[in-house]
């Protein structure tokens, strides 16, 4: 569980990314949320883009993401963008934490 002020963090740390990850037309697949699991692997610190053609909102991605992803902590949501954040279990994260 993530503390307002990491949060914030994170907020700020994210500002520059693009999204690297588009829902369309399908939704939130079980292929799409197994690349997401590899993608936070690496990235850690990613955004996501609902685009416009898709039939699933914000609540319903931000839910099935959690169901599908283990470990996900959704920072923010924000218009069609939802940014989440898992450190890496391999390697040194690249996103440090502030301690509460």
């Amino acid at each position: 569980m993530l503390t307002p002020k990491q949060r914030q963090h994170l907020k700020a740390m994210a500002h520059p990314l693009k999204a690297a990850v588009h829902v369309g037309k399908a939704g939130l697949t079980d292929a799409l949320a197994g690349e997401l699991d590899v993608m936070l692997e690496s990235l850690e610190l990613i955004k996501i883009r609902l685009n416009q053609n898709t039939a699933e909102d914000e609540a319903g991605v931000v839910e099935a993401l959690k169901a599908k992803v283990p470990g996900l902590e959704v920072v923010r949501v924000m218009g069609h963008q939802v940014l989440v954040y898992r450190a890496s279990r391999n390697r040194p994260t690249a996103y440090p934490l502030p301690v509460a």
